[in-house]
């Protein structure tokens, strides 16, 4: 079985903070309410630059049409299920397609690091810009005492899809999947979802196939660390600059995804 260890760019992670109220002479309500406004504001935003971002590859890489590219139609649900404006979805659309006002030269760019406690990463962007885009996903390495350096041969490339498990058994399921060419299947332990592994060729057509019998909840093409590649965090200081690593790799809004050779990341 292939161990996944990846981050999602649809799956945003809640962070905890731990704060200490502080009184202040004329501190009022409302400057608290504009605050948590703002506070929720960035977050929205942030989350939208996801979808949008996941929307953008996906018709970047297989078309605008969500009928005939089942990874684009897989966006848009999850984006409209998220609250994501009509508006942005449709921009996104077209910055990936090159048209209307969002017509820019955007491409895909791929990225290899090693950051804290020697976790190896690749990180996938989409840009108009690649020097822009370089120089902010190295300076995130650099400040977290990493930098950029070869590690997609610690990965495989293969392709994922994410499915509803349903009232069906692993079983069931692994026999539909298995029959339309899929190479193997996990079930995500705590959760109703089935992750598909695939040859990256035949991700697009095997997910056709299955959205004629299951739920889809995301398809793409995912960077799995190899088994004996794996590392481990087991200090705490470390453990904190990878979080703070991962933080800053997701403000950077070129970053769509990314994926690391962490041992049991969560």
């Amino acid at each position: 079985m292939l161990a996944i260890t990846r981050s999602l760019p649809l799956r945003i992670p809640t962070r905890l903070f731990s704060t200490t109220p502080i009184s202040l002479s004329g501190h009022s309500k409302w400057s608290t309410i504009k605050h948590d406004k703002a506070k929720n504001d960035a977050e929205k935003n942030k989350i939208a630059n996801k979808f949008s971002n996941a929307i953008a590859v996906a018709t970047k890489l297989g078309g605008s049409d969500p009928s005939h590219n089942v990874r684009l139609a897989t966006a848009i649900e999850n984006a409209q299920k998220n609250n994501v404006l009509k508006k942005v979805i449709e921009q996104a659309i077209k910055r990936g397609a090159g048209i209307g006002s969002e017509k820019k030269n955007v491409d895909t760019a791929l990225y290899e690091g090693v950051g804290p406690g020697g976790v190896s990463f690749v990180v996938e962007s989409l840009t108009d810009n690649k020097t822009r885009t370089i120089g902010l996903v190295r300076s995130a390495f650099t400040k977290a005492g990493g930098s950029l350096s070869p590690t997609l041969y610690q990965f495989d490339r293969r392709g994922l899809i994410v499915i509803e498990k349903g009232e069906l058994t692993f079983d069931d399921i692994f026999e539909k999947v298995i029959e339309v060419g899929a190479e193997d299947l996990e079930e995500i332990e705590g959760e109703d979802f089935i992750e598909i592994i695939t040859d990256p060729s035949d991700t697009g057509k095997i997910a056709d196939e299955l959205k004629k019998e299951f739920t889809i909840k995301e398809v793409g093409i995912s960077y799995i660390p190899k088994e004996d590649m794996l590392v481990d965090i087991s200090d705490e200081d470390t453990k904190i600059k990878y979080d703070k690593f991962i933080a800053a790799l997701e403000e950077i809004s070129d970053v769509t995804d990314y994926y690391s050779n962490l041992k049991n990341e969560e």
